[in-house]
């Protein structure tokens, strides 16, 4: 086995089900699924099953549940920050013609598109968010993203536990995934401070340094 693989070996018990929830919530919360492959470690989990470390059915449901999490953080960002987070630099990094896309897709489908989305990388990490900023009700919204996280969160870990006794799909797979899992908990770090950032509301000497820097004045204390 690569070294990847086993790093991620070495995650057993009770830690191994939370980096899992955690990877599948960061896949599908606010545009953060763009950079953190949370697909990949679910894959990943389900070989950790096949080969006895963690249990299977414990798996499934750590990942559908850290799925549906996601979800419903995006939504809450979309409904409350979702034109700042659009028009933020990682927003930006996604083209507008996508944007608008997806936006036609889910007007278009309305909450269908919630569910169908999932299944669709780029899909997955927009849909929740806009479905916040086009006000779908939270209701319709969970009637159609619970039964779709549950089922891509398990299914996945059930792919990858079905693949297990392919050496060399799990070999092709595993030499990054340590790295992965590691540069994928770092983003989720670095998106909660950036949404921190973008909700921390701005003190009036803040605002006066800010107005003061970008005129090249100084501020007087």
């Amino acid at each position: 086995m690569t070294q990847g693989l086993h790093q991620l070996m070495a995650v057993t018990g009770s830690w191994a089900y939370l980096v899992v929830g955690l990877m599948a919530c960061a896949e599908t919360a606010a545009l953060i699924g763009l950079v953190v492959p949370g697909e990949l470690t679910l894959l990943m989990a389900g070989f950790l099953a096949f080969t006895g470390q963690v249990s299977l059915p414990l798996m499934m449901v750590a990942a559908g549940v850290g799925a549906v999490a996601g979800d419903s953080i995006s939504y809450r960002i979309g409904r409350r920050l979702g034109p700042r987070v659009r028009d933020s630099r990682l927003g930006r990094r996604v083209s507008a013609e996508r944007w608008d896309r997806t936006e036609d897709y889910l007007r278009r489908r309305g909450g269908p598109a919630v569910l169908f989305g999932r299944w669709v990388g780029l899909l997955r990490a927009l849909v929740p968010m806009l479905a916040g900023m086009g006000r779908l009700p939270y209701g319709r919204f969970l009637a159609y993203g619970v039964p779709g996280g549950l089922v891509w969160g398990a299914g996945t870990v059930g792919l990858g536990y079905a693949a297990g006794s392919s050496y060399e799909l799990v070999e092709r797979i595993s030499g990054r995934v340590g790295l992965l899992v590691a540069g994928g908990l770092v983003a989720l770090a670095a998106a909660a401070l950036g949404v921190h950032r973008l909700t921390r509301p701005r003190t009036p000497v803040a605002a006066e340094y800010v107005r003061a820097t970008s005129s090249g004045r100084q501020v007087k204390r």
